[in-house]
């Protein structure tokens, strides 16, 4: 059974959760936008990339109240990536062409990614000093997999490149985040 998170480890992990959570947002809202305009064939691809647009912003308000509010946790306030290389990751990601590409890649990259951390998070909390993070946690996941099993596209491609470029970054938020060194 884990230690449970410091605060310091809470606020590090919340504040890059929100910002990935925030940019996943924003990424599948362009994404549904371009497949609108891009006509009836991909109005299917457009539905489901704004749902999962607007599920990644409530996730990213859900984990707000999460942050640690303390002048000590001061610089974790803000959303900011849990590794800067995430920024340019998530930059060459969104460059990804197609809708039916875009949407595997939502669906067989971001929710699984998203899904794990949460997976991660309600086996390293522990119940005396997480119990709020682990509970949304799994509210968060539940919520991610009740919606998304449908829309997998099967787009090898687009798909095994994300996950390439994802895992070199350390995914959404990286392992040391999650699990953080002192715990070794």
């Amino acid at each position: 059974m884990s230690r449970g998170y410091s605060v310091a480890q809470t606020a590090r992990l919340v504040c890059g959760l929100r910002w990935a959570c925030g940019r996943l947002s924003e990424i599948l809202g362009v994404w549904a936008q371009e497949a609108a305009t891009a006509g009836a064939p991909h109005a299917a691809a457009s539905v489901h990339l704004a749902a999962l647009s607007r599920r990644f912003a409530a996730h990213r308000e859900a984990l707000e109240v999460l942050q640690p509010d303390s002048q000590l946790m001061a610089s974790w306030r803000e959303a900011a990536p849990a590794d800067p290389a995430l920024v340019a990751v998530l930059d060459t990601i969104a460059a990804t062409e197609g809708p039916s590409e875009r949407l595997a890649v939502a669906v067989e990259v971001f929710v699984p990614q998203l899904s794990g951390v949460y997976e991660q998070i309600g086996e390293h909390a522990a119940p005396h000093c997480d119990g709020a993070l682990a509970s949304a946690a799994r509210a968060l996941r539940h919520d991610l997999d009740g919606g998304t099993a449908a829309a997998g596209t099967g787009q090898l491609g687009a798909v095994e490149a994300a996950r390439r470029v994802l895992a070199a970054a350390g995914d959404l938020v990286g392992p040391d985040v999650l699990t953080p060194e002192e715990w070794s």
